[in-house]
């Protein structure tokens, strides 16, 4: 009986993964296999000894202690992709709004509730809020992931120029990128000839005030940028001088602060970047299939912090090692398999940063002594047998 413990509502097409198997699932579990989760803060969770694997309905995995469950053999996965059609079409919406004033004229019109003239008040004031067709303007787009793709290519679709910035962009990504989207690896290039910036990438140390005042200064006056992403990648400080200044035009953000209420200039929104019925269902159902592969066979599929690794599964004995990434240490363990007279039918083995993960297939059960031999070898962190 494998037992999940549920922090957040999950989708119950994803809960219903768990049906076909012997599990429990609980928003009150002791001693869980596994922690399903969507924004629930885990940094101050004590977390159970018990748990294999955590699992987020979702992409972003700020809200988990990654570096923690790291270092303690626990991969974490997450939904990458399940939530960017939803995410392009907010920002496909953003765009549209920022391009034509929808915001300020809709607060415009809201003022207007006790006029004695409303349509002489509406006519006087509709050139206030002229804006502009998208055609020929040109889309800036930071992060060329599954959600940054699909925005570029809407954007290209609708008749605009498209530059894209991404250096670690992957095969996969570049290949579905429409030909006519322009990949740039100098970001101050892209910067300066965008009227809309719309950013896709993950919030990382790195990342913190990607866009801040210098960036800010290179672009176009009156430019808009649209932050789905998180908070912290564009420095709010700078946003609210550049509006001041009329260096930027609008700022559209999902993640709303005190500073930001209140401003005409900015379209705020609740975080609402994954919230259709579609995303949550397929966030949901691609984590908890990701879980379940975990805990029966083993493989990792979709884990942030350790490498993806799968194998047929054609043995009634199977292994798994976690071991510290470290020269020589597969051989190690291989050899000592080979002085015991056990077989290894086949073998997956693959590094992610400091954290190595090897998936065997045997041809006998093993002993309890030869894993405590294995576990003794330097670098291994965690060994399961599952059979």
């Amino acid at each position: 009986m494998y037992k999940i413990l549920k922090l957040n509502n999950i989708a119950s097409e994803g809960l219903s993964v768990f049906e076909n198997g012997d599990y429990h699932l609980g928003d009150e579990i002791t001693s869980p296999d596994a922690i399903l989760l969507r924004s629930f803060n885990m940094h101050e969770m004590d977390i159970p000894e018990s748990v294999q694997a955590i699992g987020r309905a979702g992409s972003g995995v700020n809200n988990i202690p990654i570096d923690k469950l790291s270092e303690l053999a626990i991969p974490v996965f997450n939904a990458p992709g399940a939530n960017a059609n939803a995410v392009k079409e907010l920002a496909l919406a953003a765009i549209l709004i920022a391009a034509r004033n929808i915001h300020r004229a809709m607060a415009y019109i809201h003022n207007l509730k006790s006029s004695d003239n409303l349509k002489s008040d509406i006519e006087s004031a509709k050139k206030q809020y002229v804006g502009y067709e998208l055609p020929n303007k040109t889309l800036g787009v930071i992060g060329l992931g599954s959600i940054g793709i699909k925005v570029a290519n809407a954007g290209y679709d609708l008749g605009m120029k498209v530059l894209g910035f991404d250096p670690m962009i992957t095969i996969d990504n570049a290949i579905n990128l429409v030909p006519g989207v322009k990949k740039y690896n100098d970001l101050n290039e892209v910067l300066k000839n965008v009227d809309i910036l719309t950013i896709h990438i993950p919030y990382k140390n790195e990342t913190k005030d990607f866009i801040s005042e210098n960036e800010i200064n290179l672009m176009k006056n009156s430019a808009t940028i649209i932050n789905l992403s998180r908070e912290e990648i564009v420095n709010t400080d700078a946003v609210i001088k550049a509006l001041e200044n009329k260096k930027l035009n609008t700022y559209v953000t999902d993640f709303p602060n005190d500073s930001l209420i209140g401003n005409p200039d900015v379209l705020l929104l609740p975080h609402l970047g994954a919230s259709t019925k579609e995303a949550e269902t397929n966030c949901a159902v691609m984590v908890a299939n990701s879980i379940k592969s975990y805990l029966e066979s083993g493989d990792i599929i979709n884990s942030v912090n350790f490498p993806d690794v799968s194998l047929v599964n054609d043995t009634k004995h199977r292994l798994t090692i976690t071991n510290l990434n470290k020269p020589n240490i597969v051989g190690q363990f291989t050899s000592l398999l080979g002085k015991e007279n056990i077989n290894i039918n086949d073998l997956s083995h693959k590094n992610y940063k400091n954290i190595g993960y090897t998936i065997l297939n045997l041809d006998k059960s093993i002993s309890h002594k030869i894993i405590e031999q294995i576990e003794q070898i330097d670098g291994v962190i965690k060994t399961n047998i599952i059979s």
